[in-house]
């Protein structure tokens, strides 16, 4: 199977050698054993003076690496916190919880696809993009209408106007929504009641979107996206599956992230 690997930047490897080997003089090999052994440079993204170095200088980190980089730094470090920790805490919108289900969001992190998937996920938040296309309003009738990668509701319409052969990019979009609310802004259990009726109903469903709505449309849209021809193309039909099975497991270490790590840059992060 192939890997969903993510790309490094040497900057980010100079970077991990530097922090972890200052000595080190033969850089350009280094660099080549850290992308030919993912043993070495995944224990390296684990080191604590690694997570240090990128969240305690004074500069935004992500002016100095990748992206992808520094999400896979906090993935690491969230599998060795969730490690050492039983349980995780769930808070609704009436309390908190503590369930001791670390090791199954362990043992779904031990999964390289799907740290190397979720880490990419991260990424495609960082810069939201609205786009437009002409639909097909009735025989003959076409509109131009704007759409945005941010939006379920949008995606919805947007993938109802097109074929099905060319749903999977939606279909997956609108479940990675789902997971990355789930994980980074933890919807309330239940939506909030309003008097929402001179409203139009988009708006409305978005409104009213609680945890539950977004792990059950996740999983809805992940399990489609897995069926899709071109997740099979992509070689992405086994993590998708597994996200759509375990959606609310698989939030669990964003969540950690999101409170521990990314607290202080989230709006920086995710503007």
């Amino acid at each position: 199977m192939k890997r969903t690997r993510l790309s490094f930047s040497d900057d980010d490897l100079l970077f991990l050698i530097r922090t972890l080997m200052p000595d080190a003089t033969d850089l350009q090999r280094m660099i080549r054993v850290l992308r030919d052994d993912e043993e070495i440079l995944e224990g390296m993204l684990c080191d604590e003076k690694v997570l240090h170095k990128i969240l305690d200088e004074p500069s935004f980190p992500l002016l100095r690496i990748s992206p992808a980089f520094f999400f896979r730094v906090l993935l690491a470090r969230v599998k060795l916190d969730l490690e050492r920790q039983p349980w995780t805490l769930e808070r609704t919108s009436r309390l908190s919880m503590i369930l001791f289900d670390s090791p199954q969001v362990v043992d779904l992190l031990s999964n390289k696809e799907v740290r190397d998937y979720l880490a990419a996920l991260l990424v495609s938040f960082v810069r939201v993009n609205s786009f437009s296309t002409t639909v097909r309003v009735r025989s003959g009738v076409w509109r131009r209408v704007r759409f945005s990668d941010f939006d379920i509701d949008s995606l919805m319409r947007y993938g109802n106007a097109l074929d099905e052969s060319q749903r999977f990019p939606a279909y997956k979009r609108i479940a990675d929504i789902c997971l990355f609310t789930l994980g980074v802004f933890s919807p309330p259990q239940s939506a909030p009641e309003a008097p929402l009726a001179l409203l139009n109903e988009g708006l409305r469903m978005a409104l009213r979107r609680s945890r539950e709505d977004y792990i059950e449309q996740g999983e809805a849209f992940y399990r489609l996206a897995s069926r899709h021809r071109d997740a099979s193309v992509q070689k992405l039909s086994e993590v998708l599956t597994l996200l759509s099975e375990k959606i609310a497991l698989a939030a669990k270490p964003l969540t950690v992230m999101s409170a521990k790590y990314l607290a202080p840059f989230k709006d920086q992060v995710f503007p």
